[in-house]
């Protein structure tokens, strides 16, 4: 045989060895007495009504998690889903004449000071004096108007929250921070920049408009124009303005003589302040005003309301007899100086800086 026979011989039965088939492989059918899988291998091990009663645990315990309300930036006991109860008035009162305002009875200013023909004047042509047995109560009056708001005092929260939810009808509580103060007249995020001029007696004021039930009318008035697209203005800030204004006019003695009548201070403060309200509201809505007249309106509305208090308490009320006689708040009133019916250039710069300082 030549050796390229033999090389070829040789690659032949190389070639039958590759090509050779491999004998079947014998399936065993599986014991039964082993577990074909790792489940059925751990479910012979496992306690099955333990293994369920675990799940539902494990079930509940996730639910529990995923109910959980991330709060950001927000006090644990004010978020939107808590629903504080309505403070009234006289609730919220109470608590600042319980409270220690004797750091703030330092820096009242409850009289305007008065020095040479003016005082002279006064002593002879001004108003009564407020009569001693009234005094302290004046004086915790203007030392609420010292307070600040403070978002940790319960009670300070509590009537902001009921001043928001009673103006827009809702049901929870909001955030202490946001835009949302707006929808109620405040100018920023915290309404806390905007009372710094009158303190807590500002919001008070404003708690009384709108938990008050004969004032409750025209407090939804005010509000249904402050929020007009026309006529729209920034309720809160309007409101705190005319507490300054109700302030300063307790500060002038214009209101002494009705405090003595009535043996009361705060209940005068508050009801003229309503009546201050309620004369701009008339001159606003009836004659079409807007936010560019509201400067001038202020100052002409502390001039009348100031010098005129019986007039201003009894236009109060015709207005809100009004309400009660069916005529949906058209009411008739003693009309203030014709200056207010005119709108002037000076009026529209002084809105373009804002309202009054409510500095105290």
């Amino acid at each position: 045989m030549s050796k390229y026979e033999e090389q070829k011989h040789n690659l032949s039965l190389k070639l039958k060895d590759i090509c050779r088939p491999y004998p079947p492989l014998e399936l065993k059918p599986p014991k039964t007495s082993q577990p074909i899988t790792a489940f059925e291998s751990h479910r012979e091990k496992t306690n099955v009504e333990e293994a369920k009663k675990a799940s539902l645990a494990v079930v509940e315990e996730w639910d529990d998690v995923a109910t959980i309300t991330p709060k950001l930036n927000e006090p644990a006991d004010y978020s939107a889903k808590t629903c504080t109860s309505l403070v009234t008035f006289q609730e919220a009162y109470e608590h600042f004449k319980k409270s220690d305002l004797t750091q703030h009875m330092k820096n009242i200013q409850p009289l305007m000071e008065k020095h040479g023909l003016s005082a002279v004047f006064s002593m002879f042509f001004g108003p009564p004096k407020l009569r001693p047995n009234l005094e302290a109560e004046r004086d915790t009056v203007f030392a609420i108007a010292q307070c600040q708001l403070e978002w940790d005092t319960p009670m300070h929260v509590q009537i902001l929250q009921t001043i928001y939810k009673k103006l827009t009808g809702s049901k929870f509580d909001c955030p202490s921070n946001g835009n949302h103060w707006q929808d109620v007249g405040f100018q920023g995020t915290d309404p806390g920049t905007d009372v710094r001029g009158v303190g807590m007696l500002g919001i008070l004021q404003f708690l009384h408009l709108v938990v008050s039930p004969s004032l409750e009318p025209l407090a939804r008035d005010i509000y249904r124009i402050a929020r007009s697209e026309r006529q729209n203005f920034p309720l809160a800030v309007m409101s705190i303005n005319l507490t300054k204004i109700a302030l300063d006019s307790m500060r002038r003695g214009q209101l002494n003589r009705e405090c003595n009548n009535r043996g009361n201070v705060i209940d005068v403060l508050n009801e003229f302040y309503a009546a201050v309200f309620c004369h701009i509201f008339l001159i606003w809505s009836h004659q079409q005003k807007t936010i560019v007249d509201a400067g001038y309106i202020l100052k002409d509305a502390e001039r009348f309301c100031g010098h005129n208090v019986g007039k201003a308490l009894r236009n109060l009320h015709l207005h809100l007899a009004s309400y009660a006689n069916g005529s949906n708040g058209k009411s008739a009133f003693e009309p203030a100086s014709k200056k207010a019916k005119r709108c002037t250039d000076e009026a529209g710069s002084e809105l373009a800086r804002g309202f009054h300082n409510v500095a105290s």
